[in-house]
């Protein structure tokens, strides 16, 4: 009898290590424990979603299928689909810091194709440019005239104004730096020419005289690229402007 008392007791004892066992066994495959590789990678690539830089504005380009925003580093530009910054401040040459993460945008009228693009989350503005310099400085508007058969929408205008003004914070003309250092009125024409069987809008810039406005720079606009050239009268030759 106390045998099989005993022999019971054992078989009970047993069965209880047993289902510790397997209760242990599986509280630890159930623990969370270190991430697989995969786990791991995928945490990685995650975290580099966005991506953070700082940069050089170059403009807005807001004509197009997207509002973009071209900014540059190390002679390099990127293109950015801009729908966030709604202030449209800034000026070319500013610095800024740059948020963004690599996406895809629908390409209207393309069977809804869709093309790698860089979204911005955020921008913020971390230094002035020449631009902004120039106009806290100089603190006058540039004055334009443009032929009567020309027509030329507002936008056009107003990328003009820009190009004119960067212009400007750029120049090596001793005429236009002495006129910008007396602060003292500038003024521009715009109009069409052709050179050597290539399309131009031609920028003239002038001090603005009391007798008049005598043009003592031509820039060239490349109306199938958008080149900017400066026109060296000694030489009768297209500089290239950046």
């Amino acid at each position: 009898m106390n045998k099989l008392i005993n022999a019971i007791i054992i078989m009970a004892l047993c069965g209880l290590l047993a289902c510790h066992s397997k209760t242990a066994e599986k509280q630890k495959l159930d623990k969370p424990g270190p991430a697989s590789g995969k786990a791991v990678a995928k945490q990685k690539q995650n975290n580099k979603l966005e991506h953070v830089d700082l940069m050089t504005f170059v403009q807005y380009l807001d004509d197009g299928d997207y509002f973009q925003l071209l900014a540059k580093k190390d002679g390099s530009t990127s293109s950015f689909i801009n729908e966030t910054d709604s202030t449209r401040n800034l000026n070319r040459g500013d610095q800024i810091q740059v948020t963004w993460k690599n996406s895809t945008v629908t390409i209207p009228g393309d069977n809804d194709a869709e093309m790698p693009a860089q979204l911005i989350i955020s921008i913020k503005k971390t230094g002035d440019g020449p631009v902004t310099a120039f106009r806290n400085t100089y603190g006058k508007k540039l004055r334009y005239t443009w032929s009567t058969d020309e027509e030329f929408t507002s936008s056009y205008l107003d990328k003009v104004y820009l190009l004119a003004e960067y212009y400007l914070t750029q120049t090596k003309n001793p005429l236009l730096q002495a006129t910008i250092k007396n602060r003292e009125e500038l003024t521009y024409s715009i109009e069409s020419r052709e050179r050597n069987g290539r399309n131009y809008k031609v920028i003239g810039i002038a001090p603005a005289g009391p007798n008049g406005s005598n043009v003592v720079q031509w820039l060239y606009v490349g109306e199938e690229d958008g080149r900017i050239y400066e026109y060296d009268l000694s030489g009768d030759k297209l500089v290239t402007f950046d």
